[in-house]
C-alpha cells in the first residue's frame, strides 16, 4: 500500500498557493505566496521541477530538450499536464505532484520545508525496489538504505527515475521515501518515466553530453587514450578475492547509476596473488574499456579479438541509446524480484550472461534467470530459474547465451554466427567503417529452420546452430549445400554436423549488399 497518508500530512503542513502562473512552450512558471516554482517538460516522458522558498527558482544550466507542448487543463484545485505517455496533476495548494501513465499511478512527489531545509517525499509502494546512487547495501536494491550523494540519480521498479540537480549534495533516505537537503531553501530535480529500466536510462542519457566511443577504444589503452566519455573506476588496488568481488559489485552499481563507460585500470591487480590476477584477467578481457596506468601485462588479445564485433555493436548502441554494456540482472530482467540479490552476475549486452569467478574454487554457482541458457564453453543447455554449478577453469569467464539469440564472433578469415534455437532471433551488427548495420535473422519457418544474412560487407560467414540435429538437407535458392565429414573441410556451400556437441555448421560467402537465405530441412 502506498504511503498516501504521509503525503497528505506533509501537504497539510506545507500549503503554498499559486499567486500567478505562466504557461509557455511546455514550461509552467509559478509565482507563489512563499516563493516560486517551475515545471518544464523535456520529453513526453520527462520533466524537471524546481521549487524555491526565497523568491526565485535556482538558475542552473539550461537543459537541451525536445520541443513539446503537453495538453494543459487548469480548472479548480488541480493543474493537469498530459502527454501521450504521462499525466501530471499538480495541486495548486501545496504543489504536490501525482504522476500517472494512462490509468496507472506511477508515484506522488511533494516538496516542503522541513527541519531547517528542504525535503522531497516520494510515495514508494510496499514492494517497490530502488536502484542507483552507486549502491550501498548487501543487495543491488537500495530500498531501506540511507545514502548521501552528490547529484544523485536513481530509478525504481515502478518505472521511473529521478536526478537531483540542486542542491549538489542530498541525503536519500529510502527507509521512508525522502530526499533531504539540510540548510537549503530550494530543490531542482528531473523526473524520467520508462517504464523499463533501459527506457529510463535512455531518457537520463539523452540529457547528458554525448560522445561516441569508437572500436579502437576496445584495445588495451594507455591513460592518455581513454575516450572522453569513460569514467575511471575507483583506484583502490585489488589484492584479494574480496577486493575482486567488491570491484565487480562496483561495476554493477555504476551501471545501475547511469555510468555507461566504466574504465578499469589493470595495474590495480599487479599486487594480487597469481590466482586472483588470472581471474581478474579473465574478467578484464570482456570488459568494454580497460587501460594500464603502470606496469605490464594485459588481457587475452585472441579472446578479445573474437568478441570485438559484439562489443563494437554495443558500443554503438550505448552512443545511440545510452544503455551501458554491463547490465546487472535487475536492468535486463526487471520483473524478476530476486535478481537484485545477484551482485556478481551480469549481462554483457542483451545476449550474454557472465559469471566471473571470484574465489579459489574451479567451480561456479549461478542462479540463472528465466529462459534456457547454453554454456558457451561446454555447449550444455540449462533451464532457467534454477541454481546450477559448472566447471570454471581459469582462462575463460563462464558465459551463457539464452535461447532465441544470435551472437557474432570474429574468427580467422570469417565471422561465426552462433544461433541458439528454437525462438526466433536477430542481431544488428554495427559495421563502423560503413556506419551501417549488417543484419542476421534466424527462426523456425514451418517445417524448416531458416537463417538469413543481409550483409553490408563482403564476408565469409559460418552459421553455428546449437542443439540442432543433422538435417535432411541444407539449401539456398541457388541449390543444395554439400555435406562434409569434418569442420576443416567446410567451404562456402557446405555443411557439417558436430555429433559430439549436436551443432550444425554451414558456411557461405556473401557479397556486400546481398541477402542470403538458407533453409534447413530436418530429418
Amino acid at each position: 500500500m502506498r504511503r498516501w497518508c504521509v503525503l497528505l500530512l506533509l501537504a497539510s503542513a506545507a500549503s503554498a498557493g499559486i499567486v500567478s502562473r505562466d504557461w509557455s512552450a511546455g514550461k509552467l512558471s509559478m509565482r507563489l505566496d512563499d516563493g516560486a516554482a517551475e515545471l518544464e517538460w523535456l520529453s513526453p516522458v520527462a520533466f524537471h521541477f524546481s521549487r524555491n522558498w526565497s523568491g526565485a527558482v535556482p538558475r542552473l544550466a539550461a537543459l537541451a530538450h525536445e520541443n513539446i507542448a503537453p495538453e494543459l487543463e487548469d480548472a479548480g484545485p488541480i493543474i493537469t499536464m498530459r502527454t501521450k505517455y504521462l499525466t501530471v496533476d499538480l495541486d495548486r495548494n501545496d504543489l504536490a505532484l501525482r504522476i500517472h501513465s494512462g490509468q496507472t499511478p506511477v508515484t506522488e512527489a511533494a516538496l516542503a520545508q522541513s527541519g531547517g531545509g528542504v525535503e522531497l517525499r516520494i510515495a514508494l509502494a510496499q514492494n517497490e525496489r530502488v536502484y542507483g546512487l552507486m549502491g550501498a547495501g548487501p543487495s543491488l536494491n537500495i530500498r531501506g538504505e540511507r545514502i548521501e550523494r552528490q547529484h544523485g540519480y536513481f530509478f525504481t521498479s515502478a518505472g521511473y527515475g529521478m536526478l537531483v540537480r540542486w542542491p549538489v549534495s542530498c541525503v536519500f533516505d529510502f527507509r521512508r521515501g525522502a530526499i533531504e537537503a539540510g540548510g537549503a531553501d530550494s530543490m531542482d530535480y528531473i523526473f524520467y518515466y520508462g517504464p523499463t529500466p533501459k527506457e529510463i536510462l535512455e531518457q537520463y542519457a539523452s540529457l547528458l553530453p554525448n560522445s561516441e566511443v569508437k572500436a579502437e577504444s576496445l584495445d588495451l589503452l594507455s591513460p592518455d587514450r581513454l575516450p572522453k566519455a569513460a569514467q575511471k573506476l575507483p583506484a583502490a588496488p585489488v589484492r584479494s578475492w574480496g577486493d575482486l568481488a567488491a570491484l565487480v559489485r562496483t561495476i554493477l552499481d555504476w551501471s545501475l547509476s547511469g555510468v555507461t563507460y566504466p574504465a578499469l585500470d589493470l595495474s590495480k591487480f599487479d599486487d594480487a596473488p597469481l590466482p586472483v590476477r588470472r581471474r581478474a584477467a579473465d574478467l578484464s578481457t570482456l570488459l568494454p574499456i580497460v587501460f594500464r596506468s603502470a606496469g605490464e601485462g594485459g588481457i587475452d588479445t585472441a579472446v578479445r579479438r573474437a568478441w570485438t564485433p559484439y562489443l563494437v555493436t554495443y558500443l554503438r548502441e550505448a552512443y545511440d541509446r545510452g544503455y551501458p554494456l554491463i547490465r546487472p540482472l535487475p536492468m535486463q530482467f526487471p520483473r524478476d524480484a530476486d535478481s537484485d540479490r545477484q551482485t556478481s552476475v551480469f549481462m554483457l549486452g542483451d545476449e550474454v550472461l557472465l559469471a566471473p569467478v571470484l574465489g579459489p574454487s574451479a567451480r561456479r554457482r549461478i542462479e540463472l534467470p528465466r529462459g534456457n541458457w547454453t554454456d558457451l564453453r561446454t555447449n550444455i543447455e540449462y533451464p532457467g530459474r534454477q541454481t546450477i554449478e559448472v566447471n570454471a577453469p581459469p582462462g575463460r569467464i563462464p558465459a551463457f547465451v539464452r535461447n532465441g539469440w544470435i551472437v557474432p564472433f570474429a574468427a580467422e578469415n570469417k565471422m561465426e554466427l552462433h544461433y541458439f534455437p528454437s525462438l526466433g532471433a536477430e542481431f544488428f551488427l554495427w559495421e563502423p567503417e560503413l556506419e551501417e548495420n549488417s543484419q542476421f535473422h534466424a527462426a523456425p519457418a514451418g517445417d524448416f529452420l531458416r537463417v538469413e544474412i543481409e550483409t553490408q560487407r563482403e564476408r565469409t560467414y559460418e552459421w553455428i546452430l546449437h542443439h540442432v540435429a543433422a538435417p535432411r538437407a541444407v539449401s539456398e535458392e541457388s541449390g543444395e549445400y554439400k555435406r562434409v565429414s569434418r569442420r576443416d573441410q567446410l567451404r562456402p556451400g557446405a555443411w557439417w554436423h558436430d555429433a559430439a556437441r549436436n551443432n550444425l555448421h554451414l558456411m557461405l560467402h556473401a557479397a556486400a549488399g546481398s541477402d542470403r537465405i538458407v533453409n534447413i530441412l530436418p530429418q
